[in-house]
């Protein structure tokens, strides 16, 4: 009987894996799309051509409010009608930028609606259209599919929400605060989350495994994103990563509601979490990162299985620092990107684009967005590919805290370019035309004045401003030096920056 109910559980992992995807310019055509403004121009015409199939495929997947859940696009395994907590935290930015403002907010507010104490402080996994809990993974209050991260990705994620477009509900409106105050709170105490007691837990807490009836097992409250391995998951490092990501993000929530005792309590919590991850993940011996531990004590180290890994999550949620470390990990998955699932892929270009590998970025992007990519379709893939377009080869971050967006070009030839135009972001739409590495021309194209930082790679004494020299300021950007120069842009206005006169 043992041996039937592990293979059952295995088979049901396998099922819901992941709940479940100038003037020059204007010559260029572009095959049909849905109706949003969003455009991108490119000398790359490879790279353009997985921009337009990317967003075409995204917005083939939005809803308006003709549900009874209301706005919503898909996020889940394909037609599923559904969306779930990890996958909507992941697709988020890039349907922020293809205008999709209404369906985030309306999804993440009913994950934040949901979560309740008869749930464990769970919320919904997955809700579909119906505004129901998705009833692949939803048997009943005590017997449903919930991987833990989640709480945490979700808070992780209304707060860059929040940083890219400048709504202050995101920060404000009750049942998100009850959620970030339940989160990292109650639901980190329930279910032993916290370093001090997440290696001691019982796996098997708030389950009754006596119940034959049971749909989900086990499954009611994974401690990592993996549900797969060799064996029973104890622990994820992503488990320890999101958990500092949703301290650092709701210690600024807060901190922005003006609860300056809370948020340091917060900040204080992430520093005692970075601590755990730096210590217990690493393994000094091999020089290398942990990444699952199972209920034999022994750990996986890159690879899970033969088509999974997880320390991307290390860098998704911005909890490794030391280059070394770092390098390791990008080289691990440019040597294995081949051999992964879809779902952890579509996480990959960014990290490449930020860490100077322009052309293995563009390459990921353009197999990601192929036709002989048999699993192109899944939402996930075709939101996310967005984001890395604009905030990787584009460079474009908001902060909306500080009322300022900036630029940085990661184009890989020197003569090349790039315009992205109508990016919406705080009250803003703007384009951004890169010449090279050299050369930024944005445009504040509507919306109130709005400060632009204009960020170029390298040190360099001056910057020139329409022609005019300017001081140039020193920074870093994950470990590579770059020069910038502030420019107040008003409604309808254009700037040029750049390196030379």
């Amino acid at each position: 009987m043992k041996i039937l109910k592990f293979n059952l559980l295995f088979i049901l992992s396998m099922l819901f894996l992941s709940c479940g995807n100038t003037s020059k310019n204007k010559e260029i055509e572009h095959p049909p799309t849905a109706s949003t403004a969003l455009e991108f121009n490119a000398e790359d015409k490879a790279l353009e051509q997985a921009f337009y199939w990317a967003k075409e495929k995204a917005l083939s997947f939005a809803h308006d409010n003709s549900d009874p859940v209301g706005y919503w696009y898909e996020a889940a395994l394909p037609n599923r009608q559904a969306f779930c907590m990890r996958d909507v935290s992941h697709q988020t930015i890039g349907a922020e930028i293809l205008g999709l403002s209404k369906h985030n907010y309306n999804m993440f507010l009913k994950f934040a609606q949901n979560i309740s104490e008869n749930l464990d402080y769970c919320s919904y996994w997955e809700i579909n259209k119906d505004n129901l809990p998705a009833p692949v993974d939803f048997e009943s209050n005590t017997d449903f599919w919930y991987n833990l991260p989640a709480n945490f990705d979700v808070t992780f994620s209304a707060y860059r929400l929040y940083q890219w477009t400048g709504n202050t509900s995101y920060l404000e409106q009750p049942d998100f605060k009850e959620f970030y105050k339940l989160s990292m709170n109650e639901y980190v105490d329930h279910w032993s989350l916290g370093h001090d007691k997440v290696r001691q837990r019982d796996r098997s807490m708030h389950l009754n495994l006596g119940d034959t009836k049971s749909r989900f097992g086990d499954k009611r409250g994974i401690p990592t994103y993996n549900e797969g391995g060799r064996g029973e998951t104890l622990l994820g490092i992503d488990m320890t990563a999101s958990l500092i990501a949703a301290y650092r993000a709701y210690a600024n929530i807060l901190k922005l509601n003006g609860d300056i005792l809370n948020a340091t309590k917060m900040s204080d919590m992430a520093v005692k979490e970075q601590r755990f991850l730096d210590e217990y993940w690493w393994d000094e011996e091999r020089k290398e990162f942990k990444s699952i531990l199972y209920e034999d004590n022994s750990f996986d180290y890159f690879m899970v299985g033969d088509n999974q890994a997880f320390l991307h999550y290390l860098y998704y949620f911005d909890t490794i620092s030391n280059q070394e470390k770092l390098k390791g990990i990008v080289e691990g998955y440019k040597a294995n990107f081949d051999k992964l699932i879809v779902e952890l892929k579509s996480y990959l270009p960014i990290m490449f684009y930020e860490y100077g590998d322009t052309a293995m970025a563009n390459k990921m992007i353009i197999d990601l967005c192929s036709e002989n990519n048999k699993r192109r379709d899944y939402p996930e893939n075709s939101y996310t590919v967005i984001e890395h377009l604009t905030r990787g080869y584009m460079g474009v971050n908001v902060n909306a805290s500080e009322k300022h967006f900036s630029t940085l070009s990661r184009l890989d030839k020197e003569d090349g370019w790039a315009e992205l135009r109508n990016v919406p972001l705080l009250s803003n739409k703007i384009s951004v035309l890169h010449q090279g590495v050299t050369k930024t021309t944005a445009t504040n194209q509507s919306g109130e004045a709005i400060q632009w930082i204009a960020k170029f790679p390298g040190t360099h004494e001056v910057l020139f401003i329409d022609g005019k020299r300017s001081d140039g300021l020193q920074d870093r950007d994950h470990g590579k030096p770059y020069t910038y120069v502030s420019v107040q842009l008003t409604k309808g206005a254009a700037s040029v920056v750049s390196v030379n006169q």
